[in-house]
């Protein structure tokens, strides 16, 4: 396909602490140089990031600093901006999760998929801290992975063998701010079904694996999703910090930074357009067949 302009998206960093210069080496330097290689060849491209500003990574720093989510945001994100413009990172954007432009994007996401019928609602049993009276979503837990046995695996997923966990799967689960053994309470959420959409990412990742000429190590990371079937994954947490639920009955929810900050490359590419005066142009990049994209995720 010809072509017609580029959307390019550096990984949005998570705004509770400074970045360092193997962040930079990793998706933003490759990044900047492709952007500018394209703005010299004289191409339509639009170079697009931010700060990643929800999710247990900023609470629990927020806990450590005894300090509050946005303050601690508030301090990072004009850190790490500055840390970029130095290195002479040349982002069209540079946006905030936190931004109201953001939460009513992912809220129409959330919304849409919600009216569809996309998204199951499931009760379901999760560990519970008595002691600070709070479910212990993510990073507030951890414990030993069942599969490979590594023992700081978190409540949603072991770093070291990259399995996906559902916190009562935990051999021995601490709570991370008291160190107290959890107890397991119900509790409801929403959930977008993967599965559903296997057979149609197959098929996507077979055609482009071919044309572009995938890594066989790639390939195979993805395949291995595939051969234990995509399993749903919860949309929503038990957290006073993020994008507010837009359903009824849901109030004290928040919607997964999983599912919200990947939004935050079309939030900050809406943000770009109407600083620009065109607050329509930002659906040329994504929603137009004739644009490419590319990210760099690190």
């Amino acid at each position: 396909m010809n072509f017609q302009r580029t959307l390019v998206t550096a990984a949005l960093p998570y705004a509770n602490g400074v970045l360092h210069l193997g962040h930079l080496a990793g998706a933003y330097l490759p990044a900047d140089l492709y952007v500018r290689y394209l703005r010299s060849r004289k191409r339509d491209v639009v170079f697009i990031c931010g700060s990643d500003e929800h999710g247990v990574a900023i609470t629990v720093t927020a806990e450590k600093e005894h300090s509050t989510p946005q303050a601690v945001v508030d301090r990072y994100h004009p850190m790490n901006k500055s840390a970029f413009e130095k290195f002479g990172m040349s982002f069209d954007n540079y946006s905030r999760t936190s931004l109201p432009i953001h939460h009513r994007t992912s809220q129409e996401f959330f919304t849409h998929f919600h009216r569809q019928g996309v998204l199951k609602e499931k009760e379901e049993l999760q560990l519970y801290c008595e002691k600070d009276k709070m479910f212990l979503a993510d990073r507030y837990v951890e414990g030993t992975c069942p599969n490979c046995k590594y023992t700081q695996a978190r409540g949603d997923q072991c770093e070291n063998c990259g399995t996906w966990l559902n916190q009562t799967e935990l051999v021995d689960p601490k709570c991370k701010l008291c160190g107290t053994t959890p107890v397991v309470r119900k509790t409801t959420h929403w959930y977008f079904p993967l599965g559903d959409f296997q057979r149609r990412l197959q098929a996507f990742i077979e055609e482009r694996s071919k044309r572009d000429g995938w890594k066989e190590n790639v390939l195979r990371y993805c395949e291995s999703w595939f051969k234990d079937g995509l399993q749903d994954r919860a949309v929503t947490r038990d957290l006073n910090w993020g994008v507010r639920v837009p359903v009824p009955g849901y109030e004290g929810k928040v919607i997964y930074v999983w599912f919200d900050a990947v939004l935050g490359y079309i939030s900050s590419t809406v943000e770009w357009a109407e600083q620009r005066g065109t607050p329509d142009h930002w659906r040329k990049y994504w929603q137009q067949k004739d644009t490419k994209y590319v990210a760099f995720i690190g």
